[in-house]
């Protein structure tokens, strides 16, 4: 039994929140990598990547048109190789800065906020409505639908298993004693022990080889070899278990949090070790289709050989593909420019970094509501594909700017963000600023 790259979903919380009130866009110092950038790009090839599931050849997504293409599962593969992968890292990378910042007792609740409120309202209300809309299209009734209880978790999953994950991290913290409390260190409250204060001392001399610095960044095969074979190594330890399968809260499994968690540990490992990033975020560009076709191959295979040694080489191909991917199309997009000031683009790309986490909870249901209102029209898929990808982009702009953002109560369940306080107000980053 396998489970696939990742069920077409995304991610939220710490990777997929607005622009961050602490330095996220130049965490890296004057390397600028600009994390905002890079999960409002994962975000905007999420929508393509649901709107491009509709007109797959094998007619197997929730809504599936008469008009197919293998150009759409081209598509899908690619962007499916390395985007969720690309947020488990962006959330390790940005959690690691937070355990800098908080004390153990204020993360866990800030992370319940964060990542918990929007999970169980996006469940019960979008996710629900999703579900009654399907049954309605398929014949049945809404209303024994949502009775029965099935509401699926659908592209949430990854809130879950984030906020598992973040939760276990802190629990680890909390028993090794490695965070300072507020009762035993009043004055330092939000300030990280030694050996976390050393992750982000000089970032950017630490990050200096990124942009041709003095720091020799480790080779990037490396990395990559390291990460899919500790990660396969993880999953044969599950899998031995006898556990692996057992299901949890929410659909939850522990193969499936084992099989994303590398990823972002990876994240954490890498805020303190930004060498090990810097050479994973140069493997080469021209690689990514490559990887994305051995991460596909290997998720079908790995499933379906009939032998069990032959199996797991393809796991193993699988996994390598994953983590190649993930660093050539991570630094692809670390490396991108936009304008520095003013333009049209940099608006649109503040706007979507802004709206990033909205973007994330509500672009699932308007891609199905969207490609089942073009369903009935003998278009051309190309022409359908856009209009989906289109229209899903402009509709989650406009809900998070005129529904969530003007708002606190919205803002709370829609973006899991409390009211900031006179004493926590936003800080603007600003480039070379950490």
């Amino acid at each position: 039994m396998h489970v696939p790259i990742a069920p077409h979903g995304e991610v939220a919380g710490s990777a997929v929140g607005g622009p961050s009130t602490t330095a996220t866009t130049a965490a890296a110092g004057s390397a600028g990598i600009d994390f905002d950038r890079i999960r409002a790009t994962l975000m905007v090839l999420g929508i393509a990547l649901h709107a491009a599931d509709v007109f797959v050849s094998a007619g197997d997504w929730l809504v599936a048109d008469t008009h197919r293409g293998v150009a759409f599962d081209a598509l899908v593969a690619l962007i499916h190789s390395f985007r969720v992968p690309g947020f488990f890292l962006l959330s390790g990378l940005l959690f690691a800065g937070s355990l800098t910042r908080h004390a153990a007792p204020d993360l866990v609740l800030r992370q319940m906020v964060r990542l918990g409120v929007p999970l169980l309202t996006c469940w019960a209300l979008l996710n629900a409505a999703q579900t009654a809309l399907l049954a309605w299209y398929r014949g049945g009734d809404p209303w024994a639908a949502l009775a029965s209880l099935s509401t699926p978790m659908s592209h949430l999953w990854f809130i879950r298993d984030l906020l598992v994950m973040n939760l276990l991290v802190l629990g680890c913290v909390a028993i090794r004693g490695a965070m300072p409390t507020p009762a035993a260190q009043p004055a330092a409250r939000g300030i990280a022990p030694r050996w976390m204060t050393r992750i982000t001392r000089k970032p950017a001399q630490r990050l200096a080889g990124f942009s041709g610095g003095a720091a020799t960044p480790i080779h990037w095969l490396t990395v990559a070899l390291a990460g899919a074979l500790l990660s396969h190594a993880l999953l044969v330890l599950v899998r031995l278990s006898g556990l692996a399968y057992a299901p949890g809260p929410g659909g939850l499994t522990l193969f499936n949090l084992a099989f994303h968690a590398p990823m972002f540990l990876a994240g954490l490992a890498m805020r303190q070790h930004p060498t090990w990033l810097d050479g994973w975020l140069r493997t080469p560009w021209w690689l990514l289709p490559v990887a994305a076709f051995a991460a596909n191959w290997g998720d079908a295979a790995s499933g379906t050989l009939p032998h069990a040694l032959a199996r797991e080489l393809a796991l193993a191909v699988e996994l390598l593909g994953i983590w190649l991917a993930t660093g050539a199309a991570i630094g692809l997009l670390a490396r991108w420019r936009g304008r520095p000031h003013g333009g049209v683009g940099e608006r649109l790309s503040s706007a979507l970094a802004d709206a990033s986490y909205t973007i994330f909870l509500v672009h699932h249901l308007m891609v199905v509501a969207l490609a089942l209102l073009l369903l009935p029209l003998d278009w051309p898929a190309a022409l359908k594909f856009a209009l989906i990808a289109c229209g899903t982009l402009a509709l989650s702009l406009a809900f998070h700017r005129w529904v969530v953002r003007p708002f606190a109560v919205t803002r709370l369940l829609f973006n899991g963000r409390l009211p900031a306080t006179a004493q926590a107000q936003p800080v603007t980053p600003t480039p070379g600023r950490a």
